[in-house]
């Protein structure tokens, strides 16, 4: 069970190093109109859509069979969601070493955006779907309500949709569920998502406590995510890609677990051979 109080608690960090998440959070902090609604509706989007990523790797676990009281033989589709978690870990880390090792801007240039699939996308969506994108264009003045409802999507998006956190917060859910107490389980659940939605609140709370202070120290905060934050998270999600992948490994169909010799059996000498023969008693 602490291996895996230690994974979750691992993944909850690695979500709480990442810079797009408070960046963003502290941008709807720093709004000129209403930034404490704001930064509350992206708070509560980010709370939904971490939910909405540990409910797939609930799922996960349950639809090939890993839950810990189920002891069955390895299979295919074990093996493959397994190695699957493994390989997004791996390359989520990476990415984020490389970029640390860089010394990369967490937001991209202009031109970097333009060439971005990302940039591809929204340029289809706007020439297909006007009416709706429109809603969603930050150069558009809109009510309040809908650039908080827009702020809330936002945030969902970034712990539920983002391709550099759902793979973490899905390999949290998957893991949680190989905890067999169910107690315990809740424990790692609610650890893990307790240090997860940190980036996601933190701005809604110092807006909150302190007023106009968001503007003030998303400066400092993106560069110290800068120097320190990607090389910390890309450390722990390196290790628990490593983990995972060597349940993988061991889950591999036709892999036999390593036998532990059995110690030798120890022989009691046998009493009647060494017993003193019987001596009548005196009449």
């Amino acid at each position: 069970m602490n291996n895996y109080y230690a994974i979750l608690a691992s993944l909850g960090v690695a979500v709480l190093l990442s810079p797009e998440i408070t960046v963003l959070g502290l941008v709807a902090a720093s709004d000129r109109k209403r930034p404490r609604t704001f930064a509350w509706a992206f708070g509560i989007g980010t709370i939904i859509g971490l939910a909405f990523a540990l409910v797939i790797g609930f799922l996960l676990a349950q639809t090939h069979g890993s839950m810990p009281e189920e002891h069955h033989q390895g299979t295919w589709v074990g093996f493959t969601v397994r190695a699957t978690i493994a390989s997004a870990l791996f390359v989520v880390g990476m990415y984020r070493l490389v970029n640390a090792i860089r010394n990369a801007p967490i937001e991209k240039t202009p031109e970097q955006e333009e060439r971005s699939l990302k940039h591809r996308i929204v340029h289809w969506l706007k020439l297909k779907f006007p009416a709706i994108t429109k809603r969603f264009d930050g150069s558009i003045d809109v009510s309040t309500t809908e650039r908080a409802i827009r702020w809330g999507l936002l945030g969902f998006a970034c712990d539920g949709l983002h391709p550099k956190i759902f793979p973490i917060v899905t390999a949290a859910g998957h893991e949680a569920l190989q905890v067999s107490d169910s107690s315990e389980r809740v424990i790692g659940i609610v650890m893990f998502a307790v240090i997860a939605l940190i980036p996601g609140l933190i701005p809604a709370v110092v807006e909150t406590v302190h007023p106009g202070v968001s503007a003030r120290i998303k400066d400092a905060f993106e560069s110290f995510m800068k120097r320190y934050g990607r090389l910390i998270s890309a450390a722990f999600i390196l290790a628990v890609a490593a983990f995972v992948g060597n349940n993988a490994r061991n889950d591999m169909p036709g892999r036999e677990p390593a036998e532990v010799p059995a110690a030798p059996a120890v022989v009691a000498p046998m009493a009647a051979e060494k017993s003193p023969a019987a001596i009548p008693a005196p009449q």
